[in-house]
């Protein structure tokens, strides 16, 4: 990644406790452009299965310094997001802020959350958009990202953000600590990495203690006739359900906890990854829980300057209101070829989860949807 480097005397009057030094910034961005089937330009499926002109340039400032005493601390921020940056009246939901020393490193923001932080994603997803990003693993301590994901049935927390994160690395072994922007929430991470037969290979492990929390659950409210010129969101077999658009649609998610687990390794040109979780919301004196379990496994090979990659990923386990994903499984097919400065060729072809029905109470709570054939390729840009 080419940087542009601006460091002024001004710059280096910026301090923690009135004395720092060596401070920089440096800016960062990407672009793309191609075609896509059946997606919208950020990559998520549409079900017009149509062919479209997709393009996007996104660039961030990163800032960095340190102290006289050697403590580090600085800043990364995206343009797109610098409002959610500065943080508002509920906190910071966009870039990151950080200090750090040999006690370890703490940050707060849009950042991982420890068990997101060791366990990670499950890898192979190299398309020119990301397809929808399905590979991504649902850790409820993400908290949905804040975006088109808050309607995500699996992880739309809200109060995720602003995270607190601390992390301790020594010789191969680490540990993280985070909680959510209210500090109701108990997160832990753990890892291991080494290398092992000409490669190298890691393990990660994570937990997640959390509150209740209300989610979205879809854009708009499904109604229906009650039968006497009125409506009622009590939805039956048969009726024939619209939506109120702008009419946000929640429901409270009890405490609970997820687990999580993953092992990766890379050999030369080959690469692996397995993760794992189970989360389960329990049941309280007004709403049922829910749980969920997702397993998926992932790879990449490359040779000379192509890339190929694939992933599979598979919900398992989910109950109550989470039933209608139960056994819906995702993957995908992808590939790059490194053009040299940045540049690559990249595209892919997945197929989304899809979902049932699933009524609860003589309620329409989950809608019907059928799996979708997504693809992308184009050019991808780092600047």
């Amino acid at each position: 990644m080419k940087n542009v480097l601006f460091t002024t005397t001004a710059l280096a009057a910026l301090a923690i406790g009135g004395v720092a030094s060596a401070q920089g910034i440096s800016l960062f961005g990407d672009a793309r452009l191609g075609l896509g089937y059946n997606i919208n330009n950020d990559g998520s499926a549409n079900g017009d299965e149509d062919l479209r002109a997709i393009s996007r340039v996104r660039f961030g400032v990163n800032m960095t310094g340190e102290t006289d005493s050697g403590i580090t601390f600085g800043a990364t921020v995206r343009a797109d997001n610098a409002v959610g940056g500065q943080g508002g009246t509920l906190g910071q939901t966009a870039g990151n802020v950080f200090v750090s020393g040999s006690w370890g490193t703490l940050t707060y923001g849009d950042t991982n959350a420890a068990d997101e932080q060791w366990v990670g994603d499950i890898p192979g997803n190299l398309s020119l958009t990301g397809l929808g990003d399905l590979q991504e693993t649902f850790f409820i301590s993400n908290g949905g990202s804040f975006g088109d994901d808050t309607a995500n049935n699996f992880a739309a927390n809200p109060t995720a953000r602003p995270t607190v994160r601390y992390d301790f690395d020594i010789a191969g072994f680490g540990i993280s600590l985070s909680s959510n922007r209210d500090l109701t929430d108990v997160v832990v991470g753990a890892g291991y990495q080494a290398d092992f037969g000409g490669g190298s290979f890691g393990i990660g492990v994570g937990y997640n203690n959390y509150k209740s929390f209300r989610q979205t659950v879809g854009t708009g409210l499904s109604v229906c006739e009650d039968g006497a010129g009125g409506l009622t969101t009590t939805c039956n077999a048969g009726d024939d359900v619209f939506t109120i658009a702008g009419a946000d649609s929640t429901q409270e998610v009890p405490e609970g906890e997820q687990w999580s687990a993953a092992v990766t390794g890379d050999w030369e040109s080959f690469g692996l990854g397995v993760v794992w979780t189970q989360a389960d919301s329990k049941s309280n004196d007004f709403v049922d829980g829910a749980k969920f379990g997702t397993i998926g496994v992932g790879g990449t090979f490359g040779w000379d300057a192509f890339t190929v990659g694939a992933y599979y990923v598979n919900i398992y386990e989910a109950s109550e209101r989470l039933e209608g994903f139960d056994g819906k499984s995702a993957y995908g097919l992808t590939a790059a070829y490194d053009l040299g400065g940045g540049a690559q060729v990249a595209g892919g072809v997945a197929r989304t989860f899809g979902q049932d029905e699933l009524f609860q109470g003589g309620n329409l709570i989950q809608t019907d949807e059928d799996a979708d054939t997504v693809a992308d390729f184009g050019i991808k840009m780092a600047f």
